[in-house]
C-alpha cells in the first residue's frame, strides 16, 4: 500500500521505518527542514546557533530509563549502543535550602558535610512514605480524569519534587503541574523514577541516522501540508504549493493540537477527541553557566537539578557532560526556565520545542483515539498516546505498524 506519514519526529520515523520494512510504499512529510522532532542533537541534526561548539550535546531528548521496553527493543534491532548513566537530582530553594539525592551528594561532598546531606535527604525520604504509598497504591481507575494535585496534598519539598520531576519529563511550566493528568504522571513516576538509566553513544539522533540508512521510502522536508481529505478508498494530501499526493492510508504523527488543523473533513467524533488539545511551547538552552550553584556549595551539577525562580515557579538544569558522555573540562548544561540566571556570554544554543499541553480534559479522550485507530483510513502516532515520553512515541508507532500489517 501507499502510506503517507505526516510528521518526521520519533513516532513518525519509527512508524515509517516499520511500515517500509513490511513492504509498503511510504512517504514522510516533515514541515521543518530537519528530522527528529524533539530529538535535537548538537552537531547532528542541529548546529549551535549562538556560539560554536564541537561536542555532541542534547537540546531535547536526553536519557532513557531501562523500563522503556519498546524503545530498548528498537535500539537492539537497529544495533544502537547504549551506555549506563548514573542519575542524580537536587532541589534548590531561593532561600538557600536544598536537598540532594545520594548520587549528587557523592559527587560533591565528603566527611561530615556528606553525612549531614545524607541525613537531610534520608529525613525527606522518611517523610515521603505516606505520599509514596498513596501514589503507588492508587488504581488506574482512581487516577482517571483526576488532576495530579488530588494525590499530592499541601505544598512541601516532597510534593514539590514530584511536580518538578513531572515538569522535567513533559517540558511544561511548574504552574501547570497541579492540573496535570494524574493518569499520565503517576504511572510514569512509578515506573521510571527509581530505575536505571542509559544514554545513546554519539547522541540520540544516532538512532534516527540508523533508521534513515535502512529506509527505502521518500522523505519530503519543508513540506507544508495545507489539508488532508479522506475519500472512501484513498487519502489526499494537499500541500501549500498546490500539489496533491494520493495514498491508501494516512498516519498522523503530529502533536495532537495539529490534527484538526490538517483534517479538512474532520468528523464530529474526531472533533470531540481532539478539540481540547492545545500547544505548549518550551525553550531549552545549552550553556556553560555554573554560578547558580555557588551559593549552595555545589561544584558538580546533577542530571535533574531544580532551581526555584519565584514563589511559585521553578526551572531545571541538566548536566550534559554526564548525560551525553563528554569528557570536556568545560561543564555543559541544558536549562529550562532559567534564562534569567544565565550570562548571555555562556549560552551556546537555544532551542524551542512544541509539545502537547496535557490537561485532564484533553487526556480524557486518549483511549478513544487508540481504540478508533484506523478509522477513515487514518492512524495516529505520538507520545501522547502512551506515557507521553519517548517510550510512548515508539509504542504508538509499533501499534500503527501492527494495525496496518
Amino acid at each position: 500500500m501507499k502510506i503517507a506519514v505526516i510528521g518526521g519526529g520519533a513516532s513518525g520515523l519509527v512508524a515509517a521505518y516499520l511500515l517500509d520494512r513490511q513492504g509498503h510504499q511510504v512517504t514522510v512529510f516533515e514541515r521543518q527542514n530537519i528530522l527528529g522532532g524533539h530529538i535535537r542533537t548538537l552537531n547532528k541534526n542541529i548546529q549551535p546557533n549562538v556560539q560554536p561548539c564541537g561536542e555532541y550535546l542534547e537540546a531535547g531528548v536526553l536519557e532513557f530509563p531501562v523500563e522503556f521496553s519498546q524503545f530498548l527493543h528498537l535500539m537492539q534491532d537497529l544495533g544502537v549502543e547504549l551506555e549506563p548513566v548514573p542519575v542524580g537530582s537536587g532541589l534548590f530553594y531561593q532561600d538557600g535550602r536544598h536537598f540532594l539525592s545520594p548520587v549528587s551528594i557523592e559527587k560533591n561532598f565528603s566527611g561530615w558535610r556528606k553525612w549531614k546531606e545524607v541525613l537531610q535527604i534520608d529525613g525527606l525520604y522518611a517523610r515521603s512514605v505516606g505520599l509514596w504509598l498513596k501514589t503507588h497504591l492508587a488504581s488506574l481507575a482512581e487516577l482517571q480524569n483526576q488532576p495530579l494535585s488530588k494525590f499530592l496534598g499541601v505544598e512541601c519539598p516532597r510534593t514539590t519534587w514530584v511536580k518538578l520531576l513531572t515538569m522535567y519529563s513533559y517540558s511544561m511550566a511548574y504552574g501547570l503541574m497541579n492540573p496535570f493528568p494524574a493518569e499520565l504522571a503517576i504511572p510514569a513516576l512509578r515506573r521510571y523514577v527509581f530505575t536505571n538509566w542509559v544514554r545513546i553513544q554519539g547522541g540520540v539522533y544516532s538512532y534516527i541516522e540508523k533508521i534513515l540508512d535502512r529506509f527505502q521510502g521518500e522523505i519530503i522536508l519543508n513540506a507544508q501540508v495545507r489539508s488532508v481529505f479522506r475519500h472512501p478508498q484513498a487519502v489526499e494530501v494537499l500541500l501549500a504549493e498546490g500539489t496533491s499526493h494520493w495514498f491508501d492510508k494516512l498516519v498522523l504523527a503530529t502533536p495532537p493540537d495539529q490534527v484538526l488543523k490538517l483534517l479538512a473533513d474532520a468528523h464530529s467524533d474526531e472533533v470531540r477527541r481532539f478539540e481540547h488539545w492545545q500547544a505548549n511551547e518550551a525553550e531549552t538552552i545549552i550553556h556553560t553557566e555554573m554560578t547558580m550553584y555557588e551559593k549552595y556549595g555545589i561544584k558538580q551539577g546533577s542530571e535533574f537539578d531544580f532551581f526555584q525562580t519565584g514563589q511559585d515557579d521553578w526551572g531545571y538544569n541538566a548536566a550534559l557532560n554526564q548525560l551525553c558522555g563528554t569528557s570536556h573540562d568545560r561543564q555543559y548544561s541544558l536549562a529550562f526556565n532559567l534564562k534569567q540566571h544565565l550570562n548571555p556570554e555562556h549560552i551556546i544554543h537555544h532551542q524551542k520545542h512544541q509539545t502537547p499541553l496535557y490537561t485532564v480534559e484533553a487526556f480524557r479522550n486518549r483511549n478513544d483515539i487508540i481504540a478508533r485507530n484506523g478509522e477513515y483510513n487514518t492512524y495516529y502516532a505520538g507520545a501522547y498516546l502512551g506515557d507521553g515520553l519517548h517510550e510512548g512515541a515508539i509504542a504508538s508507532a509499533v501499534r500503527v505498524a501492527e494495525a496496518i500489517g
